[in-house]
């Protein structure tokens, strides 16, 4: 994490949670509105009020550059909630705010992770959202960007604010802020949005100094003259009032002498009588243009107002409390040694024999409450999919504009619920996924598509559910599907082939492309062609205890079938001795377990034992060889053997018996055993048993990659 003051760790792990939250709301909301091709009344709103609440978090964390990013993604939506008419033609708005959006996450990335963050410049991206801000404004006639940054000076913002301080409708007031209030410039700043957001017609002509957002050097000049601001309002006490109240004002003084007269006149009419009050009203320069803008605020504004106090008291927002997963990860140790201590209680060797009705009744109730915890701590740490498959209408989004293809995006079973830490290491291989079938499924062309019968529009399919204790998440595309006649020549042409190209069946040649260096693009594009990707996707599955498959048919389309665990901290296990040691199996990938006859044995020279299941051949792994254990059962009758698959592998497991179902609570190896690479011998990690004895969980897929 970047270097902050100290104590102010735990503030900058809030900033990041909820700012991240909030841009993924902020990217939600352009997706749909870009869709439906429409901005309501409600969107424009909610959108101000995350730049808003991004700027003023940044503002409070010393992020300036981040701060003044949001302050000129803000300005522009202050234009369009100010005048809803602009959001015609508009589709340049989309793009300037989600590459700020892109550029904010990339930033709290750093912010987060690397320890000698420096902050970012953002000058060309801060051009571009004042170029959009005067294109909205219908300025731009005549101004580039370069026109834009040049108008940024101090010398143009002294003499704007002296010609807005010699303007007759405009009032001018120096700002004193309180001694040893530090970061007077933000004050300002805050000052200025105080000032907005209390008084609804007033305009904000011009102050001094006008870097206060980027140059931190100006809070000295406003500690030395003050802080000039210049507005015009129909209501000059009404502003006066707002600044008097912002924070940390100590006192103002207004050094404009038209100003101060039209003050001392309207507060001279407000102590006179209603006819004397009429006639200074009609008086005031300000008075006939007022009406005109400030209408349609007295309708607009209490609707605003009014969601603020329902969402603060509602319900949802005070039942939800965000937590650092450590803590839960540490709860989750906690209830697993108490469950596995219960155990040991229940289960003492020195209460054999005896006859302890209440000490039973209680143990009965003990496992109840146990059993209750343990599902309650699960069901904390479980959360849906929602957050990773909406992050893919972004990559869907920006591939349809670079790639000019029309597809449409549809997602089902996003509310189906995963462990915390499943979902934070599905968004890499979703998005690779998603990425492959964008420039390798759908056709390049919407002829193309139509020539096959297909309708113009492309389709890829993002859906999820669960089943037998695991999530199955399909990424599909109705496009061109896998051709394999196509992807076996290049496996033949890079040396990728284990045996002769006519042994390879459809779906084993299909799955190829999820091989180290494959790739069927000859020409290396921005997404892919360097055979990096695929490979990465499946071994970060299998680090979570996953699987990939691919299912496709040529002309219709393509499949990639995501096999996850619903949790990677407590395993259905089936118990299996071998020797004096016990090992458990995850249930989710046997198939069957039986006792072999002999006949059913067959010696292969290359792959040794295979056993024949319903005319299908599968190898034999006798766990006591693989893992050097001793064990007195080995003819092949006196056993048990278990089939298990994955990934659409399939090999027989040789133990000494089976014990028995049962629910294990995963505790991962010992940092120092790393060395010695026990994964990828086929061995996940370990779980204690009610006797307090050690069995050792197996990981499929390492075991049957490395036989």
């Amino acid at each position: 994490m970047a270097k902050v003051e100290p104590g102010m760790e735990a503030m900058v792990d809030v900033y990041i949670f909820e700012t991240t939250a909030l841009l993924e709301q902020l990217d939600e909301i352009l997706l749909r509105t870009e869709k439906a091709n429409e901005f309501t009344e409600e969107d424009i709103n909610e959108i101000f009020r995350i730049m808003h609440t991004v700027k003023g978090s940044s503002a409070m964390m010393g992020f300036e550059n981040l701060q003044v990013l949001a302050h000129k993604g803000e300005d522009m939506f202050f234009i369009i909630r100010e005048n809803p008419e602009k959001m015609t033609d508009v589709g340049f708005v989309y793009d300037l705010v989600f590459q700020m959006s892109d550029l904010f996450k990339a930033e709290i990335d750093m912010i987060q992770n690397d320890d000698d963050y420096e902050p970012t410049d953002f000058s060309d991206m801060l051009a571009k959202l004042e170029k959009g801000a005067k294109m909205l404004k219908g300025e731009l006639d005549g101004i580039n960007a370069d026109d834009s940054a040049s108008a940024a000076s101090p010398a143009a913002d002294d003499t704007a604010a002296a010609a807005a301080a010699a303007a007759p409708d405009c009032t001018t007031v120096r700002v004193f802020f309180e001694d040893g209030c530090k970061m007077e410039n933000i004050r300002a700043f805050m000052l200025i949005n105080n000032v907005k957001e209390s008084v609804d017609d007033v305009e904000i002509v011009s102050y001094i100094p006008e870097d206060i957002e980027s140059n931190q050097d100006s809070a000295n000049v406003i500690i030395d003259n003050g802080f000039i601001l210049s507005f015009r309002a129909p209501d000059v006490k009404a502003v006066l009032s707002a600044i008097e109240s912002s924070l940390n004002v100590e006192s103002y003084e207004v050094i404009d002498a038209n100003a101060q007269k039209a003050e001392e006149a309207e507060q001279a009419a407000a102590e006179a009588a209603p006819v004397q009050q009429e006639t200074a009203a009609a008086g005031s320069p300000a008075a006939p243009s007022a009406p005109a803008p400030a209408a349609p605020k007295p309708a607009e504004k209490p609707k605003a107002e009014s969601k603020a106090p329902a969402a603060s008291s509602g319900g949802g927002k005070q039942s939800l409390i965000s937590v650092n997963l450590q803590k839960l990860d540490q709860l989750h140790d906690i209830v697993g040694e108490i469950i596995t201590t219960e155990s040991m209680v229940i289960s003492n060797p020195e209460l054999e024999g005896l006859r302890l009705e209440s000490f039973t009744k209680s143990a009965r109730e003990l496992r109840k409450l146990t059993a209750d915890l343990q599902d309650t701590v699960m069901s904390i740490r479980m959360v849906p999919l929602t957050g990773p498959f909406q992050k893919m209408n972004r990559i869907v989004r920006d591939m349809k504009v670079k790639l000019n293809k029309d597809v449409e995006l549809v997602i089902e079973g996003d509310t189906t619920e995963v462990d915390k830490s499943i979902v934070d290491n599905l968004n890499d291989p979703l998005m690779h996924l998603v990425r492959n079938c964008m420039d390798h499924g759908i056709e390049d062309t919407a002829e193309q598509r139509i020539a096959a019968g297909k309708p113009a529009k492309g389709t890829i399919k993002l859906s999820a559910m669960s089943s037998s204790g695991e999530v199955i998440i399909t990424i599909s595309d109705d496009g061109q599907g896998i051709d394999t006649e196509k992807v076996i020549a290049k496996a033949e042409r890079n040396g990728l082939l284990m045996k002769p190209a006519s042994e390879y069946s459809e779906r084993e040649i299909q799955n190829m492309i999820l091989l180290p260096g494959f790739s069927t693009n000859d020409v290396v594009t921005e997404y892919s062609g360097r055979g990096v990707g695929m490979d990465v996707v499946k071994s970060n599955l299998s680090k979570m205890g996953g699987s990939l498959t691919v299912e496709s048919k040529k002309g219709e389309g393509t499949a990639f079938i995501i096999k996850i665990p619903l949790t990677l901290a407590i395993v259905d296990g089936m118990e299996i001795m071998v020797g004096d040691a016990e090992f458990t199996v995850p249930i989710s990938v046997i198939k069957e377990s039986f006792i072999v006859k002999r006949d059913q044995i067959l010696n292969d020279t290359k792959r040794g034992e295979m056993i024949m299941i319903r005319g299908v051949c599968y190898p034999m792994l006798r766990l006591n060889e693989k893992f050097g254990l001793y064990s007195e059962v080995n003819d092949i009758e006196d056993g048990i053997v278990l089939l298990i698959e994955s990934e659409n592998r399939g090999i027989c497991l040789f133990a000494d018996k089976l014990i028995g179902e049962q629910q294990v609570v995963v505790k991962p190896f010992p940092k120092y055993l790393s060395q010695y690479d026990i994964k990828g011998q086929g061995l996940s990690g370990c779980t204690i048993m009610g006797d307090g004895s050690i069995s050792l969980i197996i990981d499929v897929n390492n075991l049957i990659g490395s036989h």
